[in-house]
C-alpha cells in the first residue's frame, strides 16, 4: 500500500493538487498509477455515486482489469444495480482500501455496462488519499452523549452533523481540547435499525461558531478508532439508509 500511496502522491503533485518539490521526480505514466490503484481496489466494499454525490448503489468490486481500465462492481446481497442508466454516464466509486486503515481510493469513470446484477465503469483517473476529511460525509441530525475523563465518567450532550466510516462533526456547548479522547454514544442513526453505537474518538480539530456575544458552541472534528469489520458493516448499512432516505424525501 505505501507504493500506491507514493504513486498517488505523485499523481496529485501532477494535478495540482499537492505543491510540487523541485527535486521530486517527475510522475509515472497515469496507467501505472491506475493500475496499482486498481489492484488495491478488488474486493473491497465501494459505493457507486453520481458526479454530484447522490448514490446509484453500494457493493464490491468484484474484478479490476487494468489492461482495458475496467471495474467490475456487483451490488450487495440481496440488493440489485438500478437499471436504464445510460452508457458513458459519468459516474464516481468511492472505494475503502482495507489493508491500509483511513485509505480511500476514488475511481471517476464512466458506465460501460449496465446490469442489475453487475456494472461495468472504464476508468479514466483515480486518486487515492488517507485523509479522514475525504471519506463521504453523510449529513445526520441526531442528539448524542460525549464521555470523557477519567474512565469516561464525565458526560454531556452533543448534536451531530454528519457522519462516515472514519470520523464525525458534532455540536457542542462542552469545550474540549484537540487530542482528547471520549467515546460517543448514540442511541441510533436510523429508526429502521435502531442500532445502539458506542464509538470511540479522538477531538482532531474545534472551533467556537457562536455569533459574537453568544455562549460558546464548539464544532468538533473527531476522528474514529479503528473499527472492527462487524461494527464498520453496521454504520455503513446506516449511513447508506441515510443517504436513501434523504435522496426520497
Amino acid at each position: 500500500m505505501d507504493q500506491i500511496l507514493a504513486a498517488t502522491k505523485q499523481a496529485q503533485v501532477a494535478a495540482g493538487q499537492l505543491p510540487t518539490n523541485a527535486e521530486e521526480a517527475s510522475p509515472p505514466e497515469e496507467e501505472h498509477t491506475l493500475t496499482e490503484l486498481l489492484a488495491a481496489c478488488e474486493g473491497a466494499m465501494c459505493e457507486v455515486l453520481t458526479e454530484d454525490n447522490y448514490l446509484f448503489f453500494a457493493g464490491h468490486v468484484t474484478e479490476q482489469d487494468p489492461e482495458f481500465k475496467m471495474a467490475t462492481i456487483e451490488p450487495r446481497h440481496n440488493s440489485e444495480a438500478p437499471l436504464g442508466v445510460g452508457h458513458s454516464t459519468a459516474v464516481k466509486v468511492q472505494v475503502r482500501v482495507r489493508e491500509s486503515w483511513g485509505t480511500l481510493v476514488m475511481l471517476y469513470g464512466t458506465v460501460s455496462v449496465c446490469e442489475e446484477d453487475y456494472w461495468k465503469i472504464f476508468v479514466n483517473h483515480a486518486v487515492a488519499c488517507n485523509e479522514c476529511r475525504r471519506a463521504f460525509r453523510q449529513r445526520v441530525e441526531v442528539e448524542a452523549t460525549i464521555l470523557w475523563g477519567p474512565d469516561f465518567r464525565f458526560r454531556g450532550k452533543c448534536q451531530l452533523e454528519d457522519i462516515s466510516l472514519v470520523g464525525v462533526a458534532l455540536y457542542s456547548p462542552l469545550k474540549l481540547d484537540v487530542g482528547r479522547q471520549m467515546i460517543l454514544s448514540i442511541p441510533y442513526l436510523t429508526e429502521e435499525y435502531q442500532y445502539p453505537y458506542e464509538l470511540p474518538c479522538t477531538v482532531a480539530a474545534c472551533r467556537n461558531v457562536a455569533e459574537h456575544g453568544q455562549p460558546p458552541r464548539w464544532r468538533y472534528g473527531c476522528a474514529f478508532d479503528p473499527l472492527d469489520e462487524d461494527l464498520e458493516s453496521i454504520l455503513y448499512k446506516d449511513i447508506m439508509m441515510l443517504q436513501f432516505k434523504g435522496r426520497h424525501v
